[in-house]
């Protein structure tokens, strides 16, 4: 759901709910060729033939800088738009490449970072990326009124040098403590925004989220750019021709369409008849059938990158909103209320711990996450927010609790949560353990889990109710704290930052979880730069974050990418289901769509 690594009206075509190639074409302006028309191949002396990308995507984008973006298809837009400072491999860890940063030097103590920019990357509209664009970048990060869920990555930043302007295409990041080196440079890696455009008489930094590059009109400095966005229908990048860096990034395509199709069966549909190219998050019972039908669809897994849990939110959503209101009211807008009511059923940890038990999460996996064909298991058990594929740092001895619906009734008794009405239902002190659980729409597998939770909760005599919401309208409440229960999920970072999921001040910390010694945890592990000596940091970490559950810990998927095998040079791994998308090619005798 969230990258921690994340932008008109609708076309009337595009809102039918099944679309055939030659209305997408009509739409596109492109027209289909079957592959090995002559009219496909690049003519002698002509240009390339290239050939369109057609994405599903159940959400739309909505925040298009990643300064305060939070979702997968926001941060997949903005990689594609935004020539960053650095590009990452990942082996067990991640390895930095130079990008926007041409390079960079550690201090002999390792406290501080010197990064030496490109000096010849522009913006779309012909102005020079420079240093300055960096440290305004942080500004903004920095700033309460932004909100930005990238805070905590300026958390051991001294504050003055986050970052130093040294020239035009120089800047130092100066640190408290000298912690793990990669952790270090992913936080010196935002993507820029451009300060020529911000930085005006009357800009409001709290006012950024609707600001016009970030709402509906992009500013690249990268290989693709932004030609349109219809709202609610799709998104349309091509090659930037005002880019300016190097050769190897112009991209080999000449259009990449991201087609917002809510409702899951449609976007498989649209992908078993070619109406799109490429469809992630596929159920593992129809990459079974796509194996078997569709030899012309490549099937790609992703290892543990996804995970799904259910959050518990620690405080009154009620309380919560009323002080916000009155901060906000106080022209207080970047901070955040304190003193909040516990919620009167999550604020309880010895209640979030008896529901753990309550949960078939074996189940959820055996029925959502195995091939019925192969038996092939594409899940596995979570048990923090450290991804499996971390090697050595994830905690594999945390012993979960196993699923006993018998024993989460005695200790929910022990607590006073009882059936004295005779209902069916428990309550306590008049009140009934009663609450709706929210989770987005178009997510056929977490409906299915949905389900699955509501009958393990009913059999133990807890009313829970689902409620369905459009994917950006979920986001806004889970920002806004104003949920009891959420289904929801992280794209896990690739990198341990614990603070941005946990600490009490993260945009990401939806459940308001805080735990003293979690926090002492994460200062220690983050003032740490050897990484094998911090892994004994981060196993207690996730013991004790395990202990408190603040989530119901459902599962890790390894997710399924189908995508049209005209397509070469594909990279689909554990960063992304789209990445590098500037080396994508079709040969000339199977493009699709003319040029």
């Amino acid at each position: 759901m969230f990258r921690l690594n994340p932008l008109i009206r609708p076309i009337p075509c595009l809102l039918a709910a099944v679309a055939s190639a030659a209305l997408l074409a009509a739409c596109s302006g492109d027209v289909p060729t079957k592959p090995g028309n002559p009219v496909a191949a690049a003519q002698p002396g002509g240009p390339l033939q290239r050939d369109t990308l057609v994405i599903a995507t159940l959400q739309d984008a909505k925040d298009m800088l990643y300064l305060v973006s939070q979702s997968t298809i926001d941060g997949a837009i903005n990689e594609m738009t935004d020539f960053a400072p650095m590009d990452a491999d990942f082996n067990c860890k991640i390895a930095y490449q130079p990008q926007l940063a041409a390079s960079w030097q550690f201090s002999d103590d390792g406290k501080s970072i010197t990064v030496h920019l490109r000096d010849d990357i522009t913006w779309e509209d012909g102005q020079p990326v420079t240093a300055d664009d960096y440290k305004y970048t942080y500004d903004l990060a920095a700033d309460p009124a932004v909100a930005s869920p990238r805070l905590t990555m300026l958390a051991h930043m001294v504050p003055n040098a986050r970052p130093k302007v040294i020239d035009p295409h120089t800047v130092e990041f100066d640190f408290q403590d000298a912690y793990d080196r990669t952790t270090m440079l992913s936080h010196i890696g935002l993507p820029l925004v451009p300060k020529h455009i911000l930085d005006v008489p009357g800009f409001d930094k709290a006012s950024l989220r609707g600001h016009v590059i970030n709402s509906s009109a992009p500013l690249s400095n990268g290989p693709w750019h932004v030609v349109s966005w219809d709202k609610n229908a799709k998104i349309v990048l091509e090659p930037n021709p005002k880019f300016t860096g190097p050769k190897s990034f112009i991209p080999k395509l000449k259009r990449v369409i991201f087609k917002v199709i809510p409702e899951y069966e449609t976007r498989l549909l649209e992908l078993e008849n070619g109406s799109v190219d490429l469809m992630d998050q596929v159920q593992v019972a129809d990459a079974d059938k796509l194996a078997a039908e569709h030899p012309e669809i490549q099937l790609k897994r992703r290892g543990w990158r996804t995970m799904d849990n259910v959050l518990w939110n620690n405080i009154d959503p009620d309380d919560y909103k009323a002080k916000r209101a009155a901060l906000t009211a106080a022209g207080k807008t970047g901070e955040k209320p304190s003193d909040l009511k516990p919620n009167r059923i999550f604020g309880d940890r010895a209640v979030r711990r008896a529901l753990a038990s309550a949960i078939d999460v074996d189940k959820l996996i055996k029925d959502l996450l195995t091939s019925q064909a192969t038996g092939e298991v594409y899940g596995r058990p979570a048990i923090g927010t450290i991804t499996p594929s971390l090697c050595g740092a994830h905690n594999d001895n945390v012993k979960r609790f196993a699923f006993d619906p018998a024993s989460t009734i005695s200790q929910l008794k022990d607590l006073g949560w009882t059936d004295t009405n005779g209902d069916g239902w428990l309550d306590k002190d008049g009140q009934p353990m009663r609450f709706t659980m929210i989770t987005n729409s178009g997510n056929a597998r977490r409906q299915k889990a949905a389900v699955i939770i509501q009958a393990n909760l009913k059999a133990i005599g807890v009313d829970m109710q689902i409620e369905q919401l459009e994917t950006n309208t979920f986001f806004d409440r889970l920002r806004a704290r104003d949920f009891d229960a959420a289904l929801s999920g992280w794209s896990a970072g690739l990198l341990i930052d614990p603070g941005q999921f946990w600490a009490p001040n993260s945009e990401f910390n939806f459940t308001s979880y805080h735990n003293d010694h979690v926090d002492d945890l994460i200062a220690q592990g983050m003032s740490q730069p050897d990484y094998d000596q911090a892994k004994p940091i981060w196993q207690d970490l996730q013991q004790t974050i395990y202990d408190d559950q603040p989530y119901a810990f459902l599962y890790w998927m390894d997710e399924i990418v189908a995508v049209n095998n005209r397509f070469q040079n594909t990279a689909i791994d554990i960063s992304s289901s789209y990445r590098k998308l500037y080396q994508w090619s079709v040969p000339v005798d199977k493009v699709k769509y003319q040029q």
